[in-house]
């Protein structure tokens, strides 16, 4: 009977120090998982988070910026905000179902002026969803937008969509030049959770070795990439 109990015993232990052994970075929560095993490690590439962030800006200037122009216009004041999109997929296409403002330097109730421009101007628009996406649910782009939009916007957007990775950029600490900073989650070299411009959402660590990404992420701006060349 005590040899029973014991064994029964070291049992329960072993299963508290499984369930302690897991470890989450908080994000956007979101259904679909993706797993990244020891043997795969697909660590987020510079030239990743280039092509991603060049890919949302060319849906924002072509069907949002020129919906916001006339009403961003309008918003007093100058400073930057950041802006927080999420968006679900149906048929095969991005679509916006939540937006909130993250943070924001503009005046006293001007954020919420520009969060409603850009609701305006964002509404009923989606972009598609590409082959890597197909098992998530959500994409979460996290982009910051300045107050007002610079006088040389055209030559910056040019030098922007023209820009290729630069080895020497630190894509975890600059997300497009302008200071944004990196709000997406990836596994580094030894499994652990960090900081990147693209991404996941939320990112879980295992004792076993596995790494989890839940849900696409994205942050940036509309005139620069991580890590790639841009006029000022």
């Amino acid at each position: 009977m005590k040899r029973v109990t014991l064994i029964m015993f070291v049992v329960s232990i072993l299963s508290l120090i499984g369930l302690s052994g897991t470890s989450t970075q908080t994000g956007s929560p979101a259904r679909q998982k993706t797993t990244i095993t020891t043997g795969q490690r697909p660590q987020i590439t510079l030239q990743r988070t280039v092509s991603t962030q060049q890919r949302i800006n060319r849906f924002f200037h072509g069907d949002v910026m020129p919906k916001l122009k006339n009403c961003w216009s309008n918003v007093r004041g100058k400073g930057r905000i950041s802006l927080k999109y999420t968006y679900t997929k149906t048929r095969g296409r991005w679509f916006l179902s939540r937006l909130e403002t993250q943070r924001s330097s503009l005046p006293t109730g001007q954020d919420a002026v520009a969060q409603r421009c850009m609701l305006e101007a964002v509404r009923g628009s989606s972009f598609a969803v590409e082959a890597d996406e197909s098992t998530q649910n959500t994409f979460v782009l996290n982009w910051t937008w300045p107050v007002p939009f610079p006088a040389n916007a055209a030559l910056l957007t040019r030098s922007m969509f023209a820009a290729k990775p630069n080895s020497g950029g630190s894509e975890d600490e600059n997300c497009d030049g302008w200071g944004t900073p990196a709000y997406c989650w990836a596994c580094s070299g030894t499994l652990t959770c960090v900081r990147v411009c693209v991404g996941f959402s939320r990112c879980t660590e295992q004792v076993n070795g596995d790494c989890t990404g839940q849900s696409q992420c994205a942050s940036g701006g509309p005139f620069g990439v991580g890590g790639g060349t841009t006029i000022f």
